[in-house]
């Protein structure tokens, strides 16, 4: 029973994705016949007319291909090695992300030697002013 259902199932997802699909296309980027016409064609003509819309409706479009760029682009979009990315790419492809990475790590590396040092300095502050004092030590090396 559930077998026979499939290809209505099918038929519906299809053209409900090309409805919506046909809706959410701009104006400038529809094929020649208007908007109304084509939703006719994917609704009255089963199957065909949303494989049509799909197939031809279409011409060069990707599916991310109306993300922002330039002055609209937005965090998550950025540079590939073709250009601007019209899509959203990862972090470890943006060279930004990968620089702020960078500085930070540098940042890090700083206030932990800076760290280091302030507390070299105070053992030998306590050294030289408890000379008698044989817990406060340097870093010894184990054998």
């Amino acid at each position: 029973m559930l077998l026979s259902a499939l290809p209505a199932l099918a038929y519906l997802g299809l053209t409900v994705y090309a409805v919506i699909d046909c809706l959410q296309t701009p104006p400038e980027e529809l094929p020649r016949p208007s908007r109304g016409w084509w939703i006719a064609v994917i609704i009255l003509v089963p199957v065909v007319g949303a494989t049509v819309w799909l197939l031809a409706g279409q011409p060069g479009r990707g599916r991310h291909e109306r993300a922002p760029s330039g002055p609209d682009q937005i965090a998550g979009y950025g540079w590939t090695v073709e250009g601007v990315a019209h899509h959203p790419i990862g972090p470890d492809d943006d060279p930004e992300f990968l620089a702020s990475l960078g500085r930070a790590q540098r940042e890090q590396q700083r206030l932990l030697t800076r760290q280091e040092e302030d507390r070299r300095q105070r053992e030998d502050r306590q050294r030289r002013e408890d000379p008698e004092r044989r817990d406060v030590q340097g870093p010894t090396e184990l054998d």
